[in-house]
């Protein structure tokens, strides 16, 4: 058997606690210099959107497979440029007495925590892709609509579920609970909102039926997310 490396050693030890939102491995972070959670959170966050990614392409072959594996974590570290400037001034206009180093400090966790997430899933996404409708054929609309619905649901509940577990220690870095909450819902509603128009521009991510396989369409600006959600929901009705 071959030994596990000292990474590989420091991630399975970290992973556990990093979901729990464990306060003293977030103090350790937000206290220390910034290396030691950028060893841990960025290698998170590629290892998971990757696996999560591959999983989403892999409808249309291997190709879109391996677009999506490269595309998902490019579209996380997106959102962590957009939004950390941004929610590091929301943090300071809420009075939660975090600073715009700290901010982007609990954005890599949660991101992190979400990947993990992702990736613990990525197995049952993977098994729908391979017994999904061929692209081609008749029913591959309606598969398209549906898996655009069921990714849009994985992935806002596991960014929802890894910045909660966030939350508990944001209360106890705040002066007030009531600073810390909505410091977490204003900082939540940004990365979805960010978040989901960021993956339009930066589709496909699982193709379209009678689209052929790229690593990003000719026009990323026409349209918007929110408009293709709700196309997929009148689709069923």
């Amino acid at each position: 058997m071959i030994a596990s490396t000292p990474a590989i050693q420091a991630l399975r030890e970290v992973i556990p606690s990093l979901c729990r939102g464990d306060h003293s491995l977030l103090s350790k972070w937000l206290t220390d210099k910034p290396r030691s959670l950028l060893c841990i959170t960025i290698p998170c966050i590629i290892l998971g959107c990757s696996s999560y990614g591959f999983s989403m392409g892999y409808w249309h072959g291997w190709k879109m497979a391996a677009f999506v594996a490269l595309k998902l974590p490019i579209l996380i570290f997106c959102t962590l440029a957009v939004n950390g400037l941004i929610n590091g001034l929301l943090a300071q206009v809420l009075n939660s007495g975090i600073s715009m180093r700290q901010s982007m400090q609990f954005l890599l966790t949660g991101f992190a925590a979400m990947a993990v997430i992702l990736g613990s899933l990525s197995p049952i996404t993977l098994g729908l892709a391979i017994q999904a409708p061929a692209p081609h054929q008749d029913s591959a609309s309606d598969y398209h609509a549906a898996t655009l619905l069921t990714h849009t649901t994985i992935i806002a509940y596991a960014g929802i579920v890894a910045h909660l577990s966030l939350l508990g220690f944001l209360k106890h870095f705040c002066p007030t609970p009531q600073a810390a909450t909505m410091t977490f819902l204003a900082w939540i509603s940004g990365n979805l909102f960010v978040g989901a128009q960021l993956s339009w521009v930066l589709r496909p991510f699982f193709g379209s039926p009678n689209l052929q396989v790229a690593f990003l369409r000719e026009d990323p600006f026409r349209g918007t997310f929110y408009e293709t959600v709700w196309h997929s929901i009148l689709h069923f009705f």
